[in-house]
């Protein structure tokens, strides 16, 4: 019994794992933000939640990144 429990223990971490490897959105577990994977912040982020697509990380209480400060003409 018990190695059937480390052995489907296994199996649904590796799963999540891949998961998680593959998502197209990650959000923050310290800052709740929703990074995409052309964002800077997103290959950093170690302790995060993913998810398929943006309207699902923001429908889980995710928010918007800043956009980036404008510069301004000299």
């Amino acid at each position: 019994m018990k190695k059937l429990i480390i052995m489907l223990t296994v199996i649904l971490f590796s799963q999540n794992l891949a998961f998680a490897q593959n998502a197209e959105i990650k959000k923050s577990a310290k800052s709740g933000i929703c990074y995409s994977a052309d964002s800077k912040s997103y290959k950093k982020l170690k302790d995060f939640t993913p998810y398929k697509t943006l309207n699902e990380c923001v429908a889980a209480g995710g928010k918007l990144p800043k956009a980036p400060a404008k510069k301004k003409a000299a």
